[in-house]
């Protein structure tokens, strides 16, 4: 605008006319200048919610071969408590089927992957079929969301409560899974590893962890045919919960761990492998306290590269970008305790490239965004600003960042669940003693 101005003076441009077209000269390039800036954000496309008139939601997401979705969460809609709740989406978030699973207990599915038979792995906690508390709960689908098997895992009769928070195939066919429990190991809570195989036989189980609470969140099979886990510990590390880091070699025998946090409470919810070593994503309340997410980079022995700390309450997820960044899922806390679900792009030295935040009048939440093949940011989570219930299970896709992105109306759907009847023997579990 300056050098605008001072080119008027120079040349004598003082009509009323000759102002008036620089002026509008100058919006236009003001205005071309805004547009560029804009370009690469993303633009919300649709929104949709599965579930009805109780509480649902959505932990995970994930892109599948067909290029649509499966959502993994929990509902409360058939009344007897709260069960796993798997959803399938095509392309555009509409419903394609969506599958009901457990007792008259509480149940919840917390993480959900697409298998190499185009079926589906579920982790998550049941307290439907023992006597005592929950136990971590495995379940194995066909791709059309038939119950295959399912297998829990902890304490019998008086078990004092365990469960799974992550699951990932394995190179040999087996899934790993973390969570936490409190029927082994020396703690209150430790984190848990348990290794099976294809149809969910356990072969070996590790806990981890000292005197206080140590929980597991996040765990990937490494490239060196070991384990990663990611999660949270209040037994070592500087104060209250700290981020934890653990890696082991393929049979669960512990190589090292690393602690990251400061005094306040931290913990550490996503990990990805990376060429050079490991990023994961927390929750931070050792920083300033509008800036609660906490994203680390570390090389291959869990030693810091850099850390970056972003505005928001909290955050849930971490995958990559195609361009070598990472996106994030989140929520960020308003005025008179309510919430919006927190999108964050960053580049791949974490600079913030851009944030959105979503929801209504209602509370809402992010549990997990990724990129999907097309370019487009999708974002899973639980909402209370749409849908036909109390909460219900969400889908939004967030648009594409890409320079040439077309122009699209935002729509809005709402799925019931799905009538289909419960498979028969999703009542039916194998309960393992350990």
């Amino acid at each position: 605008m300056k050098w605008i101005f001072s080119f008027n003076y120079r040349t004598g441009y003082s009509s009323p006319e000759s102002l008036f077209r620089v002026l509008l000269f100058s919006l236009l390039l003001l205005s071309s200048g805004f547009s560029a800036l804009a370009a690469n954000a993303p633009q919300e496309q649709w929104n949709r919610t599965f579930g009805e008139g109780y509480s649902d939601g959505a932990w995970c997401l994930q892109e599948t071969a067909d290029g649509g979705f499966i959502l993994a969460g929990n509902t409360a809609s058939r009344g007897e408590g709260s069960d796993l709740f798997l959803v399938k989406a095509d392309a555009l978030g509409n419903c394609t089927w969506s599958r009901v699973y457990g007792g008259s207990g509480e149940d919840v599915g917390y993480f959900v992957r697409q298998t190499d038979d185009g079926g589906y792995i579920v982790v998550g906690s049941s307290n439907s079929y023992a006597l005592g508390g929950e136990l971590l709960w495995l379940v194995k689908t066909d791709g059309a969301g038939g119950l295959i098997w399912d297998k829990t895992f902890g304490g019998f009769v008086s078990s004092s409560g365990d469960g799974g928070w992550s699951v990932e195939q394995t190179m040999d066919g087996g899934y790993i899974a973390a969570g936490y429990t409190q029927s082994s190991g020396g703690g209150r809570k430790d984190l848990w590893l348990i290794k099976t195989d294809a149809l969910g036989g356990l072969i070996w189980e590790k806990s981890f962890g000292g005197a206080e609470d140590d929980v597991g969140m996040s765990v990937l099979e490494s490239r060196d045919g070991g384990y990663t886990v990611a999660g949270r510990t209040a037994s070592f590390g500087q104060g209250g919960d700290d981020i934890w880091l653990l890696k082991t070699d393929s049979l669960g025998v512990e190589m090292w761990n690393e602690t990251y946090g400061g005094r306040g409470d931290d913990a550490g919810f996503q990990v990805l492998e990376m060429e050079d070593g490991y990023a994961l994503v927390g929750r931070t309340e050792s920083g300033e306290d509008d800036k609660r997410i906490l994203l680390i980079r570390v090389d291959p022995e869990g030693q810091v590269l850099w850390e970056k700390a972003y505005h928001g309450g909290s955050v849930a997820s971490l995958q990559p970008t195609e361009d070598g960044g990472y996106i994030m899922a989140g929520r960020i806390d308003g005025i008179e305790s309510r919430r919006d679900a927190l999108a964050i792009k960053v580049d791949s030295n974490g600079k913030e490239l851009w944030s959105m935040s979503l929801g209504g009048r209602g509370d809402d939440m992010g549990t997990y965004a990724l990129q999907s093949r097309n370019g487009s940011y999708l974002l899973a989570g639980i909402t209370s600003s749409y849908g036909q219930g109390r909460e219900d299970a969400w889908l939004v896709n967030m648009g594409s960042d890409l320079p040439q992105k077309s122009e699209s109306k935002l729509s809005f759907s709402v799925y019931p669940l799905s009538s289909a009847p419960l498979p028969a023997n999703s009542s039916s579990i194998n309960s393992i003693r350990l």
